[in-house]
C-alpha cells in the first residue's frame, strides 16, 4: 500500500513536467524568414519578409530556375499585427526563429524611431537577438531585400556574411546585433551606430534573375558608411574616414588596409594591420574629466609607391611615426567632427566617466551630450611595422624607360 502511494505521487509530481511539444509545427506549414524589412508608409509599418523557396533551394543541383526567396509584404498599426497580415498572402506561418538581418528604411529610423519595433522583437520568444541589424541608405527597406546577388544570391544571408567579413577586414564597417542595439539605446553615456547600406547600379534589376545571370552584376549591395542615432532616431551619416575614426575609438577594429604619405612627400604606402586594440581610460583632473584613447596596431607594408629604401630601420621607423600620426588624425577627426554636426556621444565616452567616477556622471548624465562637445580627450598610438613582405626596396626605379 505504501508502495503504491509513492508510486502514484511520483506520478502526480512528474506529469506537469511531461509537456511534450506544445509549439511543435511541421516544415511543410512553416515559410522561413531570413530578412525583415521595416518601412514607413503614412502613419503605418510596412514590413517585407524574405522567405526561403523550399523548392527552389532544394532543386538547385537539379537545375532549378526560380528565385531561391520570394518577398511578401503587409502593414499594419504595429510590427506584430504587420507580420500577422502576412498570412493574407502567404500560404505558411511565417517562422522567425532564422531571421538573419533587420533592415529600416532610412525614412523610417528618421521619423518613427527604431525602439518600438526593437522592443516588439526582444519580447518574442522565438526570434533570437543574434540577427545583425543595417539602416537602407536612400533607399527602402523592402528594395534592398528585392535585390539578387551573386555568390549567395539569397540577399539575407549575403548581407549578413558580407558584414561579418567587411567587419573583420575593413575598419570603416562594423556589426551590431539586435541584444547589443537595445543595450545602447537604453546606456546612459553612449549612442547607438550602425552601419548602412546601398544599392549601387541599376535599380530595375532588383527582385529579377538577370542580376544574377552576368558576370557583371547590374546592381550590388554595398555596406557603406555608419549611421548616427539620438536615441532611437537616425540624426546623420559618418563618411569613410569618420567610421574609421569610430572603430578604432571602440576597438571594433581587427584588420584593415590604409595608406600613408612617403616621407619625402611623394606617392605613398599601402600599410596592412595585421592586429588592432585599443584602449580607453578615464579620469577626473582638477575637477574635470579626461578621456585617455590608445591604440596598439602591428602592420606590414603592402606596397610601396614612392622613392625610398624601404629595407632600411630609418625608413621603417619613419613609417610607424606616419601611421601613428594618421591614426590620431582619423580619430581626432572623427571626434571632432561627430561633436560639430551631431552633438552625441555615439564613443561611449560617457560610459568611461561612469565607470571611473559615477557620481560625477550622474551629476552631468542630463546634460553630458552637451558637456560631450567640451570633453578633453586625449589621443595616442603606437604602431609597430613587423614585416616589409618579400621584398626590401622597390624596383620601380629600375624599369627601363
Amino acid at each position: 500500500m505504501k508502495r503504491s502511494l509513492c508510486l502514484l505521487l511520483s506520478f502526480v509530481v512528474l506529469l506537469p513536467l511531461l509537456t511534450g511539444c506544445w509549439d511543435r509545427h511541421e516544415l511543410n506549414e512553416l515559410g522561413i524568414m531570413l530578412g525583415l524589412g521595416v518601412d514607413k508608409e503614412g502613419d503605418r509599418i510596412r514590413v517585407s519578409a524574405q522567405v526561403v523557396v523550399p523548392n527552389e533551394i532544394s532543386s538547385k543541383s537539379a537545375g532549378g530556375k526560380g528565385t531561391p526567396v520570394t518577398q511578401y509584404q503587409a502593414t499594419g498599426k504595429s510590427l506584430f499585427e504587420a507580420i500577422q497580415s502576412l498570412t493574407e498572402t502567404s500560404p505558411r506561418r511565417i517562422f522567425m526563429a532564422h531571421v538573419r538581418v533587420l533592415i529600416f528604411g532610412e525614412e523610417y529610423a528618421r521619423k518613427e524611431g527604431i525602439y518600438d519595433v526593437m522592443e516588439a522583437l526582444m519580447r518574442e520568444p522565438s526570434v533570437r537577438p543574434d540577427y545583425y541589424v543595417m539602416v537602407a541608405r536612400n533607399t527602402k527597406a523592402s528594395e534592398v531585400l528585392d535585390l539578387l546577388t551573386p555568390l549567395d544570391n539569397i540577399p539575407a544571408e549575403k548581407l549578413f556574411s558580407s558584414l561579418d567579413v567587411s567587419a573583420k577586414t575593413w575598419a570603416p564597417t562594423t556589426t551590431i546585433t539586435g541584444d547589443q542595439l537595445m543595450d545602447y539605446m537604453l546606456t546612459p553615456g553612449i549612442h547607438p551606430v550602425i552601419t548602412g547600406v546601398e544599392i549601387i547600379g541599376d535599380h530595375s534589376k532588383k527582385g529579377s534573375t538577370d542580376n544574377i545571370s552576368t558576370i557583371r552584376a547590374a546592381a550590388k549591395l554595398n555596406t557603406t558608411g555608419l549611421s548616427i542615432f539620438k536615441g532611437d532616431k537616425l540624426i546623420g551619416w559618418l563618411n569613410e574616414d569618420e567610421s574609421k575614426g569610430y572603430n578604432y575609438i571602440r576597438d571594433n577594429v581587427k584588420s584593415t588596409t590604409g595608406n600613408v604619405d612617403c616621407p619625402n612627400g611623394e606617392g605613398t604606402v599601402t600599410i596592412k594591420t595585421l592586429r588592432a586594440s585599443t584602449k580607453r581610460k578615464a579620469k577626473i583632473i582638477n575637477g574635470e574629466p579626461q578621456v585617455k584613447i590608445k591604440v596598439n596596431v602591428v602592420s606590414s607594408v603592402a606596397s610601396v609607391d614612392c622613392k625610398m629604401q624601404i629595407g632600411s630601420m630609418t625608413a621603417i621607423r619613419e613609417l610607424e611615426k606616419a601611421t601613428q600620426d594618421r591614426l590620431k588624425d582619423l580619430m581626432e577627426k572623427s571626434v571632432n567632427s561627430v561633436r560639430r554636426k551631431y552633438h552625441v556621444d555615439i564613443f561611449g565616452f560617457g560610459q568611461e566617466i561612469y565607470q571611473t567616477d559615477p557620481k560625477f556622471f550622474k551629476k552631468h548624465e542630463q546634460d553630458w551630450d552637451k558637456y560631450f562637445e567640451d570633453l578633453d580627450v586625449v589621443y595616442e598610438a603606437n604602431a609597430q611595422i613587423r614585416r616589409v613582405g618579400t621584398l626590401d626596396n622597390s624596383f620601380k626605379k629600375d624599369i627601363k624607360e
